[in-house]
């Protein structure tokens, strides 16, 4: 099922994103040509991937690894009729950060849950592995 979506606007899309310093870098699908797994429509290329083509490329740096910078991924519930933005905390926090991601993506706000993909999530840099790992062993200051 597609989302309904008032008739001459963009129609939204799923994909991959980082936040690298203030530079959001995105690589999106129009959702007819997402790739379908169960009741999920989610973008074919994967954050790794993308990331070693755009270091080949010159567009980030060569000696960073992909799951450094604040990251995120956008998919389609078909059953729901709801898009699932999953970013980590980092960006979360960024309203406007968040905000560029939606419009970028053509994404409904009435359709669209904005969330980490929980507290052991996929989507989290090293900082906030080492926060995480700060309040396990309790050290916080």
């Amino acid at each position: 099922m597609k989302p309904s979506v008032p008739t001459g606007l963009p129609l939204p899309m799923v994909g991959i994103f980082w936040l690298l310093g203030e530079r959001l870098i995105l690589d999106v699908s129009p959702l007819s040509r997402a790739e379908a797994g169960g009741d999920w429509l989610d973008h074919s290329m994967s954050h790794d991937d993308f990331w070693t083509e755009q270091q080949r490329l010159g567009t980030v740096p060569g000696d960073m690894e992909y799951e450094e910078s604040p990251r995120g991924r956008v998919v389609y519930n078909r059953k729901t009729q709801r898009f699932a933005l999953y970013a980590d905390r980092c960006i979360l926090r960024e309203k406007s950060v968040v905000d560029q991601i939606m419009l970028a993506m053509h994404l409904p706000n009435s359709q669209t849950d904005v969330m980490t993909d929980g507290p052991e999530g996929h989507y989290r840099c090293f900082r906030c592995m080492e926060c995480s790992e700060d309040r396990e062993k309790g050290s916080w200051d």
